[in-house]
């Protein structure tokens, strides 16, 4: 029996390896020391080639809960 091929889409935890995505779109808005379209800090930016992969990892989640909070600003 063959075995199913594996998932079809971009999944980037799947195709990266160790690799963790860089969260930049493209679009810089920078507002003070952070990055309102990617969430990062200017730091953060321009460490992410040099950060080790846990670094990477924490970088991304801090950034996604940044953009969170924004978010939830512009709402009120």
């Amino acid at each position: 029996l063959a075995t199913p091929p594996g998932p079809q889409r971009h999944d980037t935890a799947l195709t990266m390896g160790k690799d963790v995505e860089n969260p930049c779109i493209s679009v810089c808005k920078l507002t003070d020391e952070l990055c309102t379209s990617c969430g990062r800090t200017k730091d953060e930016i321009r460490k992410w080639k040099r950060m080790k992969r846990p670094d990477k990892k924490a970088t991304v989640e801090r950034a996604a809960q940044r953009l969170k909070a924004l978010k939830k600003k512009k709402k009120k």
